[in-house]
C-alpha cells in the first residue's frame, strides 16, 4: 500500500468540530503557484506506517484527513479508507476534483464522511491553470455526487489577490451557487510573508480584498481563513 510522507498528529481546525489527523500524500495533477507544499507535489511515494498510528491513537483521535498533493492520486485509497473506517475513525479528503470516478466509488462504498472541495478558478479561466485542462467541469461533476449522495461538504477557494480579483471570486461563488451549492464559501487568503517557498515562488499580495464588496454582493455567506483581522 503506498504510505502518506507525512503524517500532522493533531487539528481541531480541519475537520469541523472534531479531533483530527492529517495524512499528506505525495503527487498532484496541478501546479497551483501558490502552494506551499511543493515537496509532496513534486515527488512520489512514502514511508510512513499510517495504521500503526491509527491503532496507538484509538479513542483519543475522531477522524482522519487525507490530504496532499491530491490525494484521490492515491490509487489504494479505497483500500486505506476501508482500513481506517474499520479501525473506527471518520474519514476526510481534500481534493481538487479533477478525479469525479476515484470520488464516486468512494461515496458508493460510504467510505468517506467529509469531503472539502477545491474550486481553483473561474470557468472562463480554469484552463489557464497548469495541469488544469477541463478542471472547471470535473468539478462541476465532483460537486453534483456530493450533492446526490449527500456527504456533507465544503466548497474553498485559496485566493491570492493578484491572481484572482474581486470579480474572479464573485464568479466562482456564482457559479457555484447555480450548481446548487447554498452553504458557506469559504476563502482561504494565500498568507506567506516569505516564510515558505511555494511552488511558484509567490509573493505577498500587492493589494488587499475589499470584504464588504464581496459579502454585499455573494450569493452565499462567506467563511474567510487566513484572513489577518489587524490588515484584512
Amino acid at each position: 500500500m503506498r504510505h502518506p510522507a507525512d503524517i500532522s498528529p493533531l487539528t481541531f481546525l480541519d475537520y469541523p468540530k472534531k479531533a483530527a489527523c492529517i495524512f499528506w500524500y505525495t503527487g498532484c495533477n496541478l501546479r497551483c503557484p501558490y502552494c506551499y507544499n511543493p515537496e509532496l507535489v513534486l515527488s512520489s511515494g512514502g514511508g510512513v506506517d499510517e495504521m500503526a498510528f491509527l491503532r496507538e491513537r484509538a479513542g483519543f483521535l475522531d477522524a482522519v484527513v487525507l490530504s496532499g498533493g491530491e490525494c484521490t492520486l492515491n490509487p489504494d485509497i479505497a483500500e486505506l479508507c476501508r482500513q481506517i473506517k474499520q479501525l473506527g475513525y471518520l474519514v476526510k479528503i481534500d481534493t481538487n476534483g479533477s478525479n469525479p470516478d476515484v470520488v464516486r466509488s468512494l461515496l458508493e462504498e460510504k467510505l468517506v464522511d467529509y469531503v472539502a472541495l477545491d474550486n481553483k478558478m473561474p470557468s472562463t479561466r480554469s484552463w489557464r491553470l497548469p495541469g488544469g485542462a477541463l478542471l472547471f467541469d470535473r468539478f462541476k461533476e465532483t460537486l453534483k455526487l456530493l450533492q446526490t449522495y449527500k456527504v456533507p461538504h465544503e466548497v474553498r477557494t485559496t485566493v491570492h489577490p493578484d491572481l484572482l480579483d474581486e470579480a474572479d471570486i464573485l464568479q466562482m461563488i456564482r457559479e457555484a451557487h447555480h450548481l446548487g451549492y447554498n452553504q458557506t464559501y469559504y476563502l482561504q487568503l494565500f498568507f506567506n510573508e516569505g516564510k515558505v517557498k511555494t511552488l511558484g515562488n509567490m509573493k505577498p499580495p500587492s493589494r488587499r480584498y475589499d470584504r464588504r464588496l464581496l459579502d454585499e454582493m455573494s450569493p452565499l455567506p462567506i467563511g474567510y481563513r487566513n484572513f489577518p483581522e489587524d490588515r484584512w
